[in-house]
């Protein structure tokens, strides 16, 4: 097995710091590669589900982005409470 130095430092640190085999660095690149596949799956997947949801509802996007923002930024519940205010109509007819 061939090691590969990352670093050449004369304080050498312990050894599992500063050196890879060549079979590390192709374990990496393999596993990396799968994550990044099934996060382009999921994103594709919620761009399929959210094209879907919003040909059944005509939820206004104006509101939907709001509430996306309110959602991510973890905004104050007043604000959610608004913008459910300004949506429920819509589902609650």
């Amino acid at each position: 097995m061939t090691v590969v130095r990352i670093f050449n430092d004369s304080d050498e640190q312990s050894d599992e710091n500063t050196t890879w085999s060549m079979e590390d660095v192709k374990e990496y690149v393999k596993q990396y590669l799968v994550y990044d596949l099934q996060i382009k799956d999921l994103q594709d997947s919620r761009r399929e589900w959210s094209a879907d949801f919003l040909k059944k509802k005509s939820i206004p996007k104006k509101e939907l982005t709001q509430a996306l923002r309110a959602a991510r930024q973890e905004l104050d519940m007043d604000v959610v409470n608004e913008i459910f205010n300004n949506i429920s109509d819509m589902f609650f007819e």
